[in-house]
């Protein structure tokens, strides 16, 4: 499967005819019970997408030899193999013959019944009872097994070698043609050599390895076959003959559900992935930003990611992305604004780690940069800087706190913190003592806390350090 457009490491799971782009499920997520009718559209040109599947392969068969090795011991398969092997060994008469060309006919078709079930992924085998209902099935196998192996003497009936050559083809082909027709009951289909080449091509080498193990597992019984009087060993002959048939059904089954995308078996899969009404919103916001953003179509981007924190006002990815929009289409006030209510957000959530990278990002872009107008706010910020051993970053938050917010009400505490960062990050104890002064002369309440307190310690025992 192709790439997407936007994302090159992630399968394109839509397609868009109109401008011919690829989608993976980051760009369009959601799934059946997020679209409306006629969603999801081309975010580019508004035409409706076509769905490629979701591009992940499918189990390799050879992966699933456990499933496939007891598949016929489950009922009702399994009795199937039970009542051919009672049935081999009781008195051969007529009716114990005719009842045995019965139950041979029944697996004859119930082979098909199998590739088709677990082609679709489901690993319950059906009843063979259900075999009774399809006499037109019985029919078209027997005339595909005519075809295959009948056709070639009577067209090359003039040379045997173009005879043995045409019967070796057909037992190469053998396992296409009966999957084809086990998927689509139809004999047309079975029969058309493009169909096998398409499905050979198809599947690739995991082919032979199929044709390989389904020669070996029918070609078993024979191994059992022999002339023994003893019940117990006819019994165990035929069980294991039709246990094998149904293995080698099981296989072809377990091979097409491997590759049901690629043959387009896979009609039935849902698009996507369904997500919660809040979730969809947020995913198909950032989804869309992306692309947009891309496009070089940033307001737009800009516009859908408003969208977005309307339902989720503090997801994080979508603060994000509104930031970044914002610093590139120059919008510096509006960048100030959401920068600070991102902060805040952050935060107040409990996350001061995402409001610390949030911060030092737009440093980067903006160096100097502080919230002059929230002292709360910088000194929030500035405590986490300073748990994270940014102590730079958090004085320079803090510095002229008084002349930027002289009606702060924490400015004793934040000037506390401020003393502690001059005294940590340079020794600076003039600073720091001043500071300590000032906050004991206006802020007496803030300087006889505990903060307050360890940070006069660390004064008194830096002060005692410095000889002189």
């Amino acid at each position: 499967m192709e790439a997407c457009h936007y994302h090159s490491n992630r399968s394109g799971s839509w397609h868009c005819e109109g401008c011919h782009k690829r989608y993976c499920g980051q760009c369009v997520p959601g799934g059946e019970a997020n679209f409306a009718a006629g969603q999801p559209r081309c975010l580019l040109c508004s035409q409706r997408l076509d769905w490629r599947g979701d591009g992940q392969p499918g189990t390799p068969f050879w992966k699933r030899s456990r499933e496939i090795l007891l598949y016929p011991l489950q009922p009702p398969a399994l009795w199937l193999v039970l009542a051919i092997g009672v049935v081999s060994v009781l008195p051969m008469g007529l009716l114990a013959g005719l009842f045995l060309l019965f139950l041979g006919l029944v697996l004859f078709v119930y082979s098909l019944f199998v590739i088709e079930a677990v082609a679709r992924d489901n690993w319950t085998p059906p009843s063979p009872m259900d075999v009774l209902s399809e006499g037109t099935l019985l029919f078209k196998q027997i005339a595909l097994l005519l075809v295959l192996f009948v056709g070639p003497f009577l067209v090359a009936s003039t040379s045997f070698v173009l005879a043995m050559g045409l019967l070796a083809l057909a037992a190469l082909i053998l396992p296409a043609a009966l999957m084809l027709l086990a998927v689509s009951q139809s004999l047309t289909l079975a029969l058309n050599p493009l169909r096998w080449l398409q499905l050979i091509s198809t599947v690739g080498v995991s082919y032979l390895l199929l044709w390989f193990a389904v020669m070996a597992v029918t070609a078993a019984p024979s191994l059992l076959q022999s002339d023994t009087p003893y019940t117990v060993l006819i019994f165990i002959g035929a069980a294991f003959s039709t246990y094998t048939t149904i293995v080698a059904s099981a296989m072809m089954g377990a091979l097409l559900n491997e590759k049901a995308r690629q043959l387009g078996l896979a009609d039935d899969e849902e698009r996507g992935r369904s997500l919660t009404a809040e979730d969809y919103e947020v995913a198909e916001a950032m989804g869309s930003a992306h692309v947009y953003a891309q496009e070089g179509r940033l307001d737009d981007a800009l516009r859908v990611v408003n969208r977005g924190l309307s339902a989720a006002p503090l997801h994080q990815e979508l603060n994000w992305r509104r930031l970044r929009l914002l610093k590139l289409l120059g919008k510096d006030q509006p960048w100030q604004e959401h920068l600070g209510r991102f902060v805040r957000q952050q935060i107040g959530a409990g996350n001061p780690g995402v409001a610390v990278q949030a911060w030092l990002e737009a440093q980067q872009q903006y160096p100097g940069f502080r919230f002059d107008d929230d002292g709360a706010l910088c000194l929030s910020l500035a405590k986490a800087l300073y748990d994270r051993g940014r102590l730079k970053e958090a004085r320079h938050l803090l510095v002229n706190l008084h002349q930027r917010q002289p009606g702060f009400r924490q400015l004793g505490e934040a000037y506390v913190l401020l003393a502690r960062l001059y005294m940590e990050e340079s020794e600076d104890l003039g600073r720091a003592g001043k500071l300590l002064a000032f906050v004991q002369r206006h802020f007496p309440d803030q300087y006889d806390n505990a903060d307050a307190e360890q940070t006069r310690q660390l004064f008194q025992r830096l002060r005692h350090s410095v000889p002189g």
